[in-house]
């Protein structure tokens, strides 16, 4: 089994457009997942920004399953039965290159495998990876059930929680437990919708669809959680994400996701939905949210790490993405890969080009311009006490009550304040929305 060149660990979509690239430059690659089919466990809400596939797959967008494009884009707080929400068109958005591609992973991930076996690419399925090869401190490849498949290069993909980097000792945490705050729970259900009522609910046409985050302030204890709702074809992706060290011991996630899904302006959305049960596309995933800080390096002798493993995904509450990020990074580990090849030179020096692209791309810089985002998108007041506060500022302020009115900003300072915003906090709060 020593034919192979690179060893991609994860058939993500990250893993995946590695997989490609390299196969598309003449490389010997094999592609290890343990979904079977390729891409079955993969879990995400379900929109894929950018159009960094078409470096490897110029015509995707025509070609791939996507289940719609983003043409409005909400952003809503819900406080216990009130919701108070930003519609969003931009005619840009309705023109090729879409900017945002929804999609269903279970049916995005299975094509875009295919694709890779077209190219060339050795693709493994059902195939967990138990340990690393590690030898002269070298990565030489894996062990799977106590076989060995070996590589030059291993490119490390998998996931969130991945046992590879922890293997590697490369993870700022050693466990999960020591990394909790690093990390977010995401739970999705997908909602058959049929698509005449869809289009109809929705005002859409086409392929048109819809993407919208919410933050929840419905949401009891100390609990913070933002929600999510995207368009499919014919259905609805709904979803929560929710900070895990914010979730006590008495909390259950699915209770969370209820009270969303329950929410007065959601439900209605959702009139005739029943969960699909003819695809995979309920669970829970994890998140992560230590970005740049997530391990100590991201290359070594013989191995690169990219996507979720490397902590390369980015919230601010008004638009989460992680998918380009992964396609990225791939990509850009495959040129680094090409390269050490070529020179036959796998070592930490020779594979620090990886490093050095991931730096000087939009990954990294988004990254570091927002790592310290968390300041505001945990900040208890943004969901215990501005959604409460805003809707009922504006529903004073709209409602006619036989009373003397008052200038609005008069009535959105007076809700706030009875909602425990003072002036004080106000700044505060509005010094750490700079960071979003």
């Amino acid at each position: 089994m020593d034919e192979y060149q690179v060893i991609v660990v994860g058939g993500g979509v990250g893993g995946i457009a590695a997989s490609i690239k390299l196969a598309q430059a003449g490389v010997k690659v094999v592609l290890v997942d343990r979904g079977s089919p390729v891409g079955s466990k993969n879990l995400s809400g379900g929109v894929l920004w950018g159009n960094d596939l078409t470096e490897i797959l110029p015509n995707w967008q025509d070609e791939a399953p996507i289940e719609r494009f983003v043409y409005n884009k909400k952003v809503g707080f819900l406080s216990e039965n009130d919701a108070t929400v930003l519609d969003l068109h931009f005619p840009e958005w309705e023109k090729k290159p879409y900017v945002g591609s929804i999609v269903l992973r279970a049916r995005f991930d299975a094509w875009l495998a295919e694709e890779a076996k077209k190219a060339g690419v050795v693709v493994l399925e059902g195939i967990n990876v138990d340990n690393l090869i590690i030898e002269d401190n070298y990565v030489r490849g894996i062990i799977s059930s106590g076989e060995e498949l070996r590589a030059p290069v291993t490119i490390i993909m998998d996931g969130a929680n991945s046992r590879l980097t922890h293997e590697l000792g490369i993870r700022k945490g050693k466990n999960l437990s020591e990394e909790k705050s690093k990390f977010a729970l995401g739970v999705k259900e997908v909602i058959s919708l049929d698509r005449e009522t869809l289009e109809e609910r929705f005002n859409l046409q086409d392929k048109e669809g819809v993407a919208g985050e919410f933050v929840l302030g419905n949401q009891s204890n100390e609990v913070l959680a933002g929600g999510f709702l995207y368009t499919n074809y014919d259905s609805i992706s709904l979803g929560i994400i929710v900070h895990l060290d914010t979730l006590g011991t008495k909390d259950r996630s699915y209770e969370v996701f209820n009270k969303f899904k329950e929410h007065p302006y959601i439900s209605k959305l959702l009139r005739k939905g029943d969960v699909l049960m003819d695809h995979v596309e309920y669970g829970a995933h994890l998140v992560p949210e230590g970005g740049i800080n997530t391990l100590t390096r991201i290359h070594g002798n013989g191995y690169m790490v990219g996507g979720d493993a490397a902590g390369f995904i980015f919230s601010n509450g008004l638009v989460i993405q992680g998918m380009n990020y992964a396609i990225k990074s791939g990509l850009l580990a495959a040129k680094a890969t090409k390269a050490a090849l070529d020179k036959k030179d796998y070592s930490e020096l020779s594979l620090i080009e990886y490093t050095k692209m991931i730096e000087a791309s939009f990954i990294y810089k988004d990254l570091k311009k927002f790592s310290k985002v968390h300041k505001m998108t945990k900040n208890k007041n943004l969901f215990k006490i501005y959604p409460k506060a805003i809707n009922e500022g504006l529903k004073r302020a709209l409602s006619e009550t036989n009373q003397p009115k008052n200038h609005l900003y008069k009535t959105m300072l007076n809700s706030l304040k009875e909602h425990g915003a003072g002036l004080f906090t106000l700044l505060k709060d509005a010094r750490g929305a700079m960071r979003l």
